[in-house]
């Protein structure tokens, strides 16, 4: 299900912290690559009305519990401040909307093809 995400992923090893990343996830869809044990995405999550910012794990670190596949390096450079990068990537999320429609899009295409193969 995630092979389309694998193969367009940037390498484990081209990851920069602290930048920003459109990413497939669980719960999110831009991440701020982060160092805790192992390498995660700072994201933002809605969760029962409440918006907060939560990590997701990177797949390559843990393919039972990550989700957080990187897939393109964006430009901007995210705030350090715990609140203002709440706000900050709502707005990246409303600016690169289409471009997160493009990528589940394909995804889903690619799963479609799948299926007919069989």
């Amino acid at each position: 299900m995630r092979e389309v995400f694998l193969e367009a992923r940037i390498p484990y090893s081209e990851i920069i912290l602290g930048r920003a990343y459109l990413i497939s996830a669980r719960n999110g869809s831009i991440g701020v690559a982060i160092r805790t044990q192992v390498l995660e995405y700072r994201l933002r999550r809605v969760k029962f009305n409440r918006v907060f910012l939560d990590d997701e794990i990177d797949w390559e670190d843990s393919t039972v519990h990550g989700t957080a596949i990187p897939l393109k390096l964006l430009e901007e450079i995210p705030p350090t401040d715990k609140t203002l990068l709440l706000d900050w990537l709502k707005e990246l999320e409303i600016k690169y909307a289409s471009e997160i429609d493009k990528v589940w899009e394909e995804h889903l295409r690619k799963k479609e093809n799948d299926r007919n193969l069989l």
